[in-house]
């Protein structure tokens, strides 16, 4: 399991996650999304300096973006969620959330590696705080959620779903051992 220790690392990265949400959130409902492109930029080139990263954390960080893009696209095309600043096209999920799940896989290994103790933990976190994340998009207008119990209770299920598949993840690729190549730029 990754370093559960408070350390710059994970302050940096934990920081850096919540201002891409902010970046990202905010800038879909006032149409600078920028401020989210630059911030995930500097988040990735952050954690993925050769120096700090996890051996799985390219394959959290795509499955995270994949399983957060199946989620989303679901959750639009069902007409669950409707989200602002939509592109490509309604029924999908904006590109901008799946970014936020992007920087979600980016942070697991790192400023959220303690949920790694058990899938179950993960998965009971991700179903609350995820949803939580969906709330306060909406009452920034980035989203408008229809059915909110039944959203809100669909989003928990696929939260825990895809931190419980994460946590297996990692506990399968093995995040404490740097990757082989990770000293080469240094």
């Amino acid at each position: 399991m990754a370093s559960t220790t408070l350390n710059t690392n994970n302050i940096v990265n934990f920081v850096l996650f919540q201002l891409v949400w902010v970046g990202f959130v905010f800038g879909a409902e006032e149409n600078f999304i920028w401020l989210g492109c630059l911030l995930l930029g500097l988040m990735l080139l952050w954690q993925l300096w050769p120096s700090r990263r996890q051996e799985s954390d390219f394959i959290i960080i795509i499955t995270s973006a994949l399983c957060g893009f199946i989620l989303a696209t679901a959750w639009s095309a069902s007409d669950l969620i409707v989200y602002d600043n939509h592109w490509p096209a309604k029924q999908l999920a904006p590109w901008w959330i799946v970014a936020l799940w992007v920087a979600f896989g980016a942070a697991f290994n790192h400023s959220l590696a303690w949920v790694q103790k058990s899938p179950y933990l993960a998965g009971a976190l991700a179903a609350v705080g995820g949803p939580v994340s969906y709330l306060a998009a909406e009452r920034v207008g980035a989203v408008i959620i229809h059915s909110p119990v039944f959203t809100l209770s669909a989003m928990a299920l696929g939260w825990f779903a895809v931190a419980f598949l994460l946590t297996l993840l990692v506990k399968r690729h093995g995040q404490t051992k740097q990757c082989w190549f990770a000293n080469v730029w240094e």
